[in-house]
């Protein structure tokens, strides 16, 4: 129907020969042919982790909810968490270095 699956199937999957499980059948043929990181890197698996890692982090340093009521100082408040992140982000990426 137009969803590309990204969670990869159990390790002990099987493909069932049917019609209507074509597109599950090619990705276990495709993890069988090339390896279930190959899986990985062509869709993306992992991506969505750095994401909610970095949802984490925000919600760590700025909280999980606005803090003032009215409507107009909520739109205020949510405009200037956006120049935040966005001044964040243009930092770039951390750099990671193992330390043994």
């Amino acid at each position: 129907a137009g969803v590309t699956p990204v969670i990869p199937p159990p390790a002990h999957t099987v493909g069932h020969g049917e019609e209507r499980t074509r597109r599950h059948d090619q990705i276990v043929r495709y993890i069988e042919d090339k390896g279930i990181y190959a899986f990985h890197k062509k869709y993306g698996y992992g991506v969505r982790s750095l994401v909610e890692a970095q949802i984490s982090r925000i919600k760590r340093c700025i909280g999980e909810r606005l803090l003032t009521q009215e409507l107009a100082s909520q739109e205020g408040e949510g405009v200037i968490i956006a120049n935040l992140l966005n001044r964040w982000n243009a930092f770039g990426k951390p750099v990671c270095v193992k330390n043994a």
